[in-house]
């Protein structure tokens, strides 16, 4: 299954930023200015679209896959009556809080994966969002239940079906969702007419 990375939405919204300032600046004062200088090193100068080519480069196609794919989260969720209220969402990042200590030790675990408390629980959101359209599309069946039971009886020796079910449902809805979320994200994307128009943001095994 693919990962969603907070740096890499950090980084999709810096892509964005970049191109957005370009375009306001160059619509307001010409082609002169619309590439300013963001850093000096003597004589040479570094602009503003050498940062952003060189983050296209190396990040971007990575970032839209990540940008479109919320998108597509936020789009399904709407669309079928699914929500992440906060609460299901503390039951998810307390837990982490809890386990650092302190609220430092919470920070430096944002730090590590560059992001800001908002943008954490944003992407945790998402996550969360994404889990649970895939549940609603892909359900665990009963069958699907009692043939794990029986392929791993011997993990599951001391307790019945019904006292492993709950074990062996969130084991079935990660293997769900392992199994069907590449052809899922595909349909979405049919679903909702996705179309990259720069080919420097299209992943490499997408272009045709």
């Amino acid at each position: 299954m693919k990962k969603f990375d907070v740096s890499i939405l950090t980084v999709s919204v810096l892509i964005l930023g970049l191109a957005v300032i370009g375009v306001s600046q160059a619509k307001g004062t010409g082609t002169a200015s619309s590439d300013p200088v963001v850093a000096k090193i003597g004589d040479t100068t570094i602009t503003q679209n050498q940062v952003y080519d060189s983050i296209k480069l190396k990040s971007g196609p990575n970032a839209m896959t990540q940008l479109v794919a919320a998108e597509l989260y936020r789009l399904e969720g709407k669309a079928q009556g699914v929500t992440v209220t906060d609460e299901e969402l503390d039951k998810v990042i307390n837990p982490i809080k809890e386990k650092l200590g302190t609220a430092d030790k919470f920070q430096e675990y944002l730090d590590g994966k560059g992001a800001t408390e908002a943008e954490f629980r944003e992407k945790t959101r998402l996550i969360i969002l994404r889990d649970k359209l895939l549940e609603k599309a892909f359900p665990v069946t009963e069958d699907q239940i009692k043939a794990y039971y029986e392929k791993n009886k011997d993990k599951y020796e001391k307790q019945t079906l019904e006292q492993a079910r709950p074990d062996i449902t969130e084991k079935v809805k990660d293997k769900n969702r392992r199994a069907n979320i590449d052809k899922w994200l595909e349909d979405l994307h049919k679903k909702y007419n996705v179309e990259i128009l720069d080919p420097a943001l299209v992943e490499k095994e997408k272009k045709k």
